[in-house]
């Protein structure tokens, strides 16, 4: 992992090194504390080393690279990089790779092409962070699936303005699951579902567009 180029080469490392583990295993906070503090400790600290600055701007929270953490940001940065997040597996740096690698890797299309999807995963930081990776739908192998395949297929609809898209994105899934059982339902109802809608996710520019009084239901 310390050769990897990016966090998608090094998380596709972890994985295959770890492959053969259960979910109840790579649910297990011990099993990932260990591996942060021990086996892969100079990965997580030369991959995090962030404690008491900021690595990039948070333009919401008004935060400049740079600018020193609060308190407060600091026991969670630990939080989220060395123990484990109480956000939850996709907000812990270790915990986060190999899950990420393991919802989205397809054996059915050789060796080749089965990290595809797990490519456009890691495509956008925010995306499988936060906006799709921490929700239910992404723990839905099939709902993953289904959203990366028609993202694959689709690149001219999320050249630009990804983060407003995947809003109204896991919104929609939201509201179907409130009358459809999603985590029955095969990749293809989702796949479809966001092609019948890739007009109006093409349309949408500004984050005016998914939330407040005019947002696109």
């Amino acid at each position: 992992m310390l050769n990897a180029a990016d966090e998608y080469e090094a998380a596709i490392h972890l994985y295959e090194a770890y492959k053969s583990i259960s979910p109840v295993v790579a649910a297990s906070r011990s099993f990932w504390i260990y591996l942060t503090h021990v086996d892969l400790f100079k990965y997580v600290k030369r991959e995090w080393p962030y404690l008491e600055i900021y690595e990039v701007d948070h333009k919401f929270r008004k935060q400049k690279r740079g600018d020193k953490r609060s308190e407060t940001d600091m026991k969670k940065y630990i939080l989220d990089h060395w123990m484990i997040s109480p956000n939850g597996l996709m907000r812990t740096s270790l915990m986060n790779l190999w899950w990420s690698v393991y919802l989205t890797v397809d054996e059915s299309l050789g060796d080749d092409h089965k990290y595809d999807l797990t490519k456009v995963f890691f495509s956008n930081n925010g995306m499988r962070t936060r906006r799709l990776g921490t929700g239910h739908l992404g723990r839905n192998k099939e709902a993953l699936k289904g959203i990366l395949t028609f993202m694959k297929d689709n690149p001219d609809v999320f050249e630009s303005g990804l983060e407003n898209r995947m809003i109204w994105i896991t919104r929609h899934f939201n509201l179907i699951g409130g009358t459809k059982p999603l985590a029955n339902l095969p990749y293809t109802f989702f796949k479809r579902e966001l092609e019948k809608n890739r007009d109006l996710l093409k349309g949408i520019s500004k984050r005016e567009d998914v939330m407040g009084p005019n947002a696109i239901i």
